[in-house]
C-alpha cells in the first residue's frame, strides 16, 4: 500500500512551543517556513497560499493508504483532542499528502478541508501551553481507538465533530446533544431528560452538591435541545443562544474527558444497553437527583 507524509497547517492555533510528539510518529511542529510540498500549494488561490504561509504550526505524520483512521480522520481527531482540552479556534484548511514512494509514479495529493472547526465568539481559550498539548496527546490514541472500533462511541465522535463544524447554532447544539445522548443513553423509555441528566451528573461530579449542580445544568441544556427539536426555538432568547451553545459544548467536553480517562467507562459504554444500564446503575448508587 502507498505510504504518505501528511501535512496539515493549523490556523488560529496559539502555542509558544516548537515541537511535540502527540503520539509516536504524530507531530505538532512550529515552522518558520512551510514544509517542502513539491509544488502542491502552487495551484491554490492566492488567499489560500497566504493562509498557509502565515500559520505557525503544522500537524505532520505518516499514513498508509487504507489504514484506519484515515488521513482525514487523523487530522480531525487531533483537532478534536485540542478542542477537548480547551475551546480553541484551531482549524485546518488544507491537507497535503506526499507519496513516500520512488519519484516515478508518485501520486501526491492536496485536499481542501471544507468541514472546519468553528467556534463561539467570546467563548474560546486564548492560547495553549505545554500542559494543554500533553493533555491532547493523551486523548488522541483513545480517540483513534474508538474510531477504529466503529462502535457506539464512534457515533458520539461523529456527532461531536459535526457539532464542532457547524456554523448554525441550532445544528451545533442538536449535534452536541445527540453526542451526549449517544454516550449516556441505555433506554428508550419515558423520562429521558431526568435519566440522561442523572447519568451525566454522576459521571462528571462526585459530591451530592456538585452532582445537583451538574444535573440542573444538563437538564436545562437538554431542554433547549427539546425546544429546537419540537419547533419552540422562540423559547431560547436570541441573546442567550450562543452562550447556551457554548455551555453545551463545555458540558460535552467535560463528559468526554471523564469517559476517555476511564477504561471501565469505555468498556461499558461500548456495550449493549443492558451492559450500559448495569454500569450506570452501579455508578449512580446512593444519589437522588433533585426534583
Amino acid at each position: 500500500m502507498p505510504k504518505y507524509e501528511v501535512y496539515a497547517p493549523l490556523s488560529e492555533f496559539e502555542w509558544p512551543g516548537s515541537e511535540a510528539e502527540l503520539i509516536p510518529g504524530f507531530w505538532l511542529r512550529r515552522r518558520v517556513q512551510k514544509p517542502e510540498l513539491r509544488g502542491l500549494n502552487a495551484g491554490l488561490a492566492l488567499d489560500e497560499q497566504d493562509t498557509i504561509t502565515m500559520v505557525d504550526h503544522w500537524l505532520e505524520f505518516q499514513w498508509t493508504e487504507a489504514e484506519t483512521p484515515s488521513a482525514a480522520e487523523w487530522v480531525n481527531l487531533a483537532l478534536l483532542a485540542f478542542w477537548l482540552t480547551k475551546p480553541t479556534k484551531a482549524h485546518a484548511t488544507h491537507r497535503f499528502q506526499l507519496d513516500c514512494g520512488p519519484p516515478q509514479g508518485r501520486l501526491d495529493r492536496t485536499s481542501r478541508l471544507l468541514d472546519r472547526f468553528a467556534w463561539v465568539p467570546g467563548a474560546t481559550a486564548a492560547a495553549f501551553d505545554d500542559a494543554d498539548v500533553r493533555s491532547a496527546g493523551l486523548y488522541l490514541p483513545t480517540l483513534a481507538g474508538l474510531c477504529r472500533a466503529r462502535g457506539r462511541l464512534n457515533d458520539a465522535l461523529v456527532l461531536t465533530l459535526t457539532g464542532c463544524w457547524s456554523h448554525k447554532w441550532q445544528v451545533a447544539l442538536i449535534c452536541h446533544a445527540a453526542a451526549a445522548e449517544a454516550i449516556l443513553t441505555y433506554s428508550t423509555g419515558p423520562g429521558i431528560t431526568r435519566r440522561l441528566s442523572t447519568s451525566y451528573a454522576c459521571l462528571v461530579a462526585t459530591t451530592p452538591t456538585d452532582r445537583d449542580t451538574a444535573f440542573r445544568e444538563f437538564a436545562a441544556l437538554y431542554g433547549s435541545r427539546s425546544d429546537i427539536m419540537h419547533g419552540r426555538t422562540y423559547n431560547v432568547p436570541q441573546s442567550d443562544r450562543l452562550s447556551t451553545l457554548a455551555r453545551f459544548g463545555n458540558a460535552l467536553r467535560n463528559l468526554w474527558r471523564v469517559v476517555l480517562s476511564s477504561q471501565f467507562a469505555l468498556q461499558a459504554l461500548e456495550g449493549t444497553d443492558v451492559q450500559r444500564q448495569t454500569w450506570f446503575t452501579a455508578h449512580e448508587a446512593g444519589y437522588t437527583p433533585p426534583p
